[in-house]
C-alpha cells in the first residue's frame, strides 16, 4: 500500500510540476495558434516567459510576420502574448481571435478552436487618430457588391496635418485578410475633424473590420483654408434619387482673400443622433476671384439614419 501510494504521489507531482506560463488542462486535443500583423507599423509579438512552445514573432509593415510565429497548444490552454511595437510605431489593438483584448498590449488567448492574434501596427502620430467610422455591406454594389466604408480623423496635437491615410482591413472569422483599401483626409488644423469615404471589396464571409490612421504627415506651410468661408449651405434626404435616395446638400463658398482661389474644395458629412458618422462626400468649386461666391451641390449616401450634418472647407488652392 507504502509503495502504491509513493507512485501516485509521483504521478500526480509529475502532473501538475513545471514552470510553463501556458494554462493546461487535461486534454488530448491540440489547436493552433498563428500570430499576424495589420498596418504599416513594425513590432514584435512574444509569448510570456515559460510558454512552451515559445512564440517570438517579428511583424514587419503590411504584417508580413518571421521568426516563431505559429505553435500548437492543448485544447483548453491559456496562452498569454505581449505587443511591443518598435520606435516610431504605435500599438493600436488586437483583432482576430484576440479581438477582445482591445487596446491592452498583454493579451491571453484560449484555445478552445485554431486562432489567429492579429497585432494592429500603425505609424500614425499619437494625437491623430479615427473619432468616428462606419461600414456597410452592399452587395447589390456594382457587379460584385463593395464594402462602404467611411471615417472621420481628429487631429489633437498643436500642429496642422497634412495628410493622414486611413488604412481599411476587413477578416474573415479566422483572422485572415479578406480585402483592403486606403484612403486619406487633410489638411486637418489643430483641434479639427476631416473625413472620407471610399469602397473595399466585398467577399461575403467578412466577420470584422479594422480601420486605422497609418500615416501622418505634418503641414510645413499654411494651407490657408481661412481664405474661403462657407456663407450658406443646406442639405435634406431626397428619397427619390437614385436606387436608394440620397441626401442633396448645398453650399455656397465666399473667397475673402485678396487673391484668386484656383479651386476650392468642400467637404460634407453626416452623422447619426449620437454623433457617430454616417457618410461622407466632397464636391469642388470654379476659381473664385477676390471677394466674390461660387455655389456648388453634391449628393452623399442615405442610409436612414442621418440627424446632423457638417460642413468644411476641406483643401483651397
Amino acid at each position: 500500500m507504502r509503495v502504491y501510494r509513493a507512485l501516485v504521489g509521483l504521478s500526480l507531482l509529475w502532473a501538475c510540476g513545471g514552470d510553463s506560463n501556458v494554462t493546461d488542462p487535461p486534454g488530448g486535443q491540440q489547436f493552433s495558434l498563428a500570430i499576424q500583423g495589420s498596418g504599416a507599423g513594425t513590432g514584435r509579438v512574444q509569448t510570456v516567459t515559460g510558454t512552451d512552445p515559445a512564440l517570438d514573432c517579428a511583424l514587419a509593415a503590411g504584417g508580413q510576420g518571421s521568426g516563431s510565429c505559429s505553435g500548437s497548444y492543448p485544447e483548453g490552454a491559456s496562452v498569454e502574448l505581449t505587443v511591443t511595437p518598435e520606435a516610431g510605431s504605435t500599438f493600436d489593438g488586437w483583432s482576430g481571435d484576440a479581438a477582445s483584448c482591445g487596446t491592452t498590449a498583454t493579451c491571453s488567448v484560449t484555445m478552445t478552436q485554431n486562432n489567429t492574434a492579429v497585432a494592429q501596427l500603425s505609424t500614425g502620430a499619437a494625437g491623430v487618430q479615427i473619432s468616428s467610422s462606419a461600414y456597410y455591406m452592399d452587395p447589390e454594389f456594382g457587379s460584385e457588391g463593395a464594402i462602404i466604408w467611411v471615417a472621420e480623423v481628429r487631429n489633437t496635437t498643436n500642429q496642422t496635418v497634412q495628410n493622414a491615410d486611413i488604412e481599411f482591413t476587413s477578416h474573415d472569422a479566422s483572422g485572415q485578410v479578406l480585402a483592403s483599401d486606403f484612403t486619406f483626409v487633410g489638411p486637418i488644423p489643430p483641434g479639427e475633424t476631416r473625413a472620407n469615404q471610399s469602397l473595399a471589396d466585398l467577399q461575403g464571409t467578412e466577420a470584422s473590420v479594422d480601420i486605422r490612421v497609418s500615416d501622418v504627415q505634418f503641414a510645413t506651410e499654411d494651407p490657408h483654408l481661412s481664405s474661403a468661408q462657407i456663407t450658406a449651405s443646406d442639405w435634406k434626404v431626397d428619397p427619390e434619387t437614385g436606387l436608394e435616395g440620397a441626401v442633396v446638400w448645398n453650399v455656397e463658398v465666399q473667397n475673402v482673400s485678396s487673391t484668386q482661389l484656383e479651386s476650392v474644395e468642400v467637404e460634407f458629412a453626416t452623422y447619426d443622433s449620437a454623433g457617430k458618422i454616417v457618410a461622407a462626400d466632397h464636391t469642388f468649386l470654379d476659381p473664385i476671384p477676390p471677394g466674390e461666391k461660387r455655389s456648388a451641390q453634391g449628393l452623399a449616401d442615405h442610409h436612414g439614419t442621418e440627424a446632423t450634418a457638417k460642413f468644411q472647407i476641406a483643401s483651397v488652392e
